[in-house]
């Protein structure tokens, strides 16, 4: 049995904000990092994402605008409307409950577990302060070599590179609740730091997960068509000249690369590929996690719908 059209769009959407949100690896040359800035602010403010006429032809649009009405009634979003069209859509925490599930994809529970792992590590090599703020690296959290981020093809590669993608997919979640805050350097190296909303949550005791809901493969790939449809869109973004977006952290040695190097040098490369050539998306990566994806098909912005999954609310 197919999902029903209000699924599959709650679906594509929450794909949409999780690709916004996911750790901005670079290219820093366009304007791709602004315009993520950009669309955190809207979504942060309240305005919530722009909504862009979805669909292949024009009945197909006008069910899914439909369909909006539809999920702004039952509770899961709300709409922006000027002159009777819609504007933009803000989701609301029920229905990014509900598209988790549906799409088989992390939510607020893993997103609190990754909260919790940062809170408890303590090894100093992989941290830093910067501004006032401690970050900790992604692959001490993954427990991965430093090395392994985006170079290797071998098999020891290729699972420590499903590692970090595994984690960058459980905190996204977190970074969407605010409860996480996410920095890179210019090699396309991935920091994380805890709020002090994200300390908040982790004193209160976690909401009770909601129903259990099947996963559905129509729902999993209406998701990852949405996410790699808003990759597509930011990464085409013009520059603009009156923001400057996220900027990098700053690409000193030490903990950035593994005593391994040593401060100041390069992490090795493979096959020519460096990290600034190969970023790696949890949400527009292939199989391999180290290449951003062609199409919708080979993104994997969720886990696939292969079991019932539970989500915190």
């Amino acid at each position: 049995m197919s999902a029903s059209v209000d699924d599959t769009l709650i679906c594509r959407l929450v794909g949409e904000l999780w690709a916004v949100f996911a750790p901005w690896r670079g290219p820093w040359g366009g304007g791709g990092a602004a315009a993520a800035y950009l669309a955190r602010r809207s979504f942060r403010s309240g305005a919530g994402l722009r909504w862009r006429h979805q669909g292949r032809d024009r009945d197909e649009r006008d069910e899914n605008v439909e369909a909006l009405g539809r999920l702004e009634r039952r509770g899961l979003l709300t709409r922006r409307v000027e002159k009777t069209k819609v504007i933009a859509t803000r989701l609301l925490d029920t229905g990014i409950e509900r598209a988790c599930s549906l799409a088989g994809a992390p939510c607020w529970s893993d997103g609190r577990d990754v909260c919790q792992r940062l809170a408890a590590f303590g090894d100093a090599r992989a941290t830093m302060m910067h501004l006032g703020t401690r970050w900790t690296a992604e692959w001490a959290l993954a427990g991965t070599p430093p090395f392994w981020a985006a170079c290797g093809s071998d098999e020891a590669g290729r699972a420590n590179r499903h590692r970090l993608s595994v984690l960058e997919e459980a905190a996204i979640p977190a970074l969407v609740r605010g409860w996480l805050q996410s920095g890179a350097d210019l090699h396309g190296r991935v920091w994380y730091s805890l709020t002090a909303a994200g300390r908040a949550a982790l004193t209160e005791a976690p909401a009770e997960e909601p129903p259990a809901i099947d996963a559905d493969a129509d729902c999993a790939l209406a998701w990852r068509e949405g996410a790699h449809a808003m990759q597509v869109r930011l990464a085409a973004a013009p520059r603009s000249e009156r923001e400057i977006g996220l900027l990098p952290l700053p690409a000193h040695g030490g903990p950035m690369v593994g005593d391994e190097f040593g401060p100041g040098r390069d992490v090795p490369t493979a096959g020519g590929r460096n990290y600034a050539a190969t970023p790696h998306l949890a949400t527009g990566a292939n199989v391999g996690g180290n290449m951003a994806a062609t199409g919708a098909a080979e993104s994997r912005p969720g886990r696939k719908p292969t079991s019932t999954r539970r989500t915190d609310s």
